[in-house]
């Protein structure tokens, strides 16, 4: 019996310290910048569309009406990387 509850509350303790959303080390700001220069360029700037803070990433939708190009950046919010992104050109 004593054997389960220990189990049972590493269990516990494991999917709850992992789950924490830790505060980001760069700014809503700094995500905004790192996205526009990623995706601005000698046809365009980039307006950002909408910004949020999830999972411990900034959720960034952007679009360049210079080349007719969108999408969505998803920027880390400790190392300010952009860990994936979706790009859609018209």
């Amino acid at each position: 019996m004593k054997k389960a509850t220990i189990g049972i509350l590493l269990i516990f303790f494991l999917l709850f310290s992992g789950c924490s959303n830790a505060e980001p080390e760069i700014t809503e700001s700094e995500a905004e910048t790192i996205v526009e220069q990623r995706h601005t360029n000698s046809f365009g700037t980039v307006e950002i569309i909408s910004i949020s803070y999830e999972r411990g990433r900034y959720v960034v939708e952007w679009e360049n009406e210079g080349n007719c190009e969108w999408g969505v950046d998803y920027v880390d919010g400790q190392s300010g990387e952009i860990e994936m992104g979706e790009r859609t050109i018209c």
